[in-house]
């Protein structure tokens, strides 16, 4: 895959690359959502898995402008959106929702978009998931990563109370953090 990077956009790493692993397996056939799509990886990669139908979203104006550019590289089609979360994204039902958000907890001084996930580093998936439910189809998956410094513990909590059922994919020791890639789907 050919991807470029600009300033101010998140540079895949290897958080992205545990998403990819996954994605490549699930998106087959369904119709998929990437938030937060920075570079357009996420959705790139599920359009070359043969997913139905890819939509992409990021805050940012140049993840958007990027992304666009890399799908065109990549000879691929997907929608792309500038939005925060879910504002602008269609309202349709998605099988396969994937979120690489900012995670990190805040400083309160250096806050980066690309990095910073609010004071506890879960605010952002937290808005995330309590607005995920009405863009899911029956049986949908959520495919997400969050940081060992996030207080997973709390949010574990807060997502099953919400009637969401975590699994752990996977995790990896990244310098002074664990990294995990977990899926969430709604209890039955």
């Amino acid at each position: 895959m050919e991807l470029k990077v600009k300033e101010s956009v998140y540079e895949p790493m290897e958080d992205s690359t545990m998403l990819l692993k996954e994605i490549k397996t699930r998106a087959n056939g369904k119709v998929v959502l990437d938030m937060g799509t920075g570079s357009g990886i996420q959705a790139i990669t599920a359009a070359k898995a043969g997913a139905k139908e890819v939509w992409a979203a990021d805050i940012n104006p140049k993840a958007v402008e990027c992304a666009k550019e890399n799908v065109v590289t990549n000879k691929v089609e997907v929608n792309i959106i500038e939005s925060n979360l879910f504002e602008n994204v269609p309202d349709k039902k998605f099988d396969l929702i994937v979120f690489n958000p900012p995670y990190l907890p805040s400083d309160g001084l250096n806050d980066d978009l690309r990095w910073s996930g609010g004071m506890d580093g879960i605010e952002i998936i937290l808005e995330f998931f309590s607005r995920v439910g009405a863009f899911m189809s029956k049986g949908a998956e959520v495919l997400f990563i969050y940081s060992s410094h996030a207080d997973p513990d709390r949010l574990k909590r807060v997502l099953g109370e919400w009637g969401f059922k975590l699994k752990v994919i996977t995790k990896k020791h990244i310098f002074f953090e664990d990294i995990y890639l977990s899926s969430a789907s709604r209890n039955k």
